[in-house]
């Protein structure tokens, strides 16, 4: 399957707009991802430590390969030992420290559940087939992702510059999203494990979605912040907003301390996907073609307004089932 055209493959100042991936995994560690990487696209090693390094200078643009778990990437383990006065690096057990035992044995453990995660350089949008390269290789070499195990909630995130800043853009996407996420959920094959028994994509509160979806709503920026924080205040959404929030208006995000980190930067935070690398038929082009889908209507502002009132009407009017018969008014829409 070919990768979709967006509507709009420019940004503002008239530049090929960049995309970038995420793809989370167990069964293929660091060093063998760094190899891959590497095989594939060239480049050289930049180690921090080895739960979290970089292929950088390779053909596409710089690979970022790590653990997806702080524990282990910002060494938060040492605290424990720290406490007690042990240095771990200075105590030697045979021919290794400690602290390679230490952490053996945390990765060991944790290996099943937490992910790797190789984050790709932004791309132009125009250009993405060479990331399949990647998913194939990862594949071959038993990558297991979110199918394989109950407990694997594996993503996809794709992270896709906006075309441009104005507050009524980012609307117009959410409103997008919005309307498209039930026909995502069943397009996408969203595992359960991710939907339901974490809250790593916790979907919007049926009130933000009535409020956004609303006809009358046109904030501005620091309304629309202040109102997708109100209802979303943590990052786990399907579509998270706050690292472009951020780069708009850094000291009005940073001030809100319950976010962790947010990563300011000029993209949408798209987590819906499935990290589905061990199907032999997936490619990352069905997920890319998912979120061209959002484009496409985002950049349709009267389709969005006849949508939206019928979503709003149709959400009064139903008790149950309301999923599966919007979903068959977005497949109309869609065909």
């Amino acid at each position: 399957m070919q990768f979709k055209q967006l509507p709009i493959t420019h940004n503002a100042q008239g530049e090929i707009r960049k995309v970038g991936f995420e793809l989370e995994f167990s069964q293929v560690g660091i060093e063998e991802c760094v190899q891959i990487v590497q095989e594939l696209y060239g480049g050289t090693v930049q180690r921090e430590h080895r739960f979290s390094q970089k292929v950088v200078n390779t053909r596409l643009g710089d690979f970022s390969i790590e653990i997806d778990l702080k524990l282990l990437t910002e060494k938060k383990y040492k605290y424990i030992f720290d406490r007690l006065n042990i240095d771990l690096e200075s105590i030697k057990v045979g021919k290794t420290t400690l602290e390679e035992k230490v952490e053996n044995a945390l990765e060991a453990m944790i290996r099943q559940v937490i992910p790797y995660e190789i984050g790709t350089p932004p791309l132009p949008c125009t250009h993405l087939e060479p990331l399949e390269d990647l998913r194939q290789a990862l594949y071959e070499h038993h990558a297991q992702g979110t199918e394989a195990s109950m407990t694997n909630a594996f993503g996809t995130h794709i992270n896709p510059e906006l075309p441009d800043t104005h507050c009524s853009t980012i609307l117009r996407y959410l409103r997008a999203f919005l309307l498209l996420y039930p026909w995502l959920l069943k397009v996408g094959k969203t595992d359960f494990a991710r939907l339901r028994m974490t809250s790593f994509i916790n979907p919007y509160p049926a009130e933000y979605t009535a409020l956004v979806l609303a006809p009358a709503y046109a904030p501005d920026l620091d309304t629309f912040i202040d109102d997708y924080h109100r209802y979303n205040p943590d990052r786990n959404r399907p579509l998270d907003l706050y690292p472009v929030l951020a780069f708009l208006n850094a000291e009005k995000v940073n001030g809100y301390t319950n976010l962790g980190s947010v990563k300011a930067r000029n993209t949408f935070h798209y987590r819906l996907p499935n990290s589905r690398i061990s199907d032999p038929d997936w490619r990352l082009s069905h997920e890319w073609n998912n979120w061209v889908s959002i484009e496409e209507l985002a950049n349709a502002p009267d389709q969005i307004n006849l949508l939206s009132q019928a979503h709003l009407t149709l959400k009064k009017e139903t008790l149950l089932g309301f999923d599966e018969k919007w979903i068959q008014q977005i497949e109309q829409w869609h065909s």
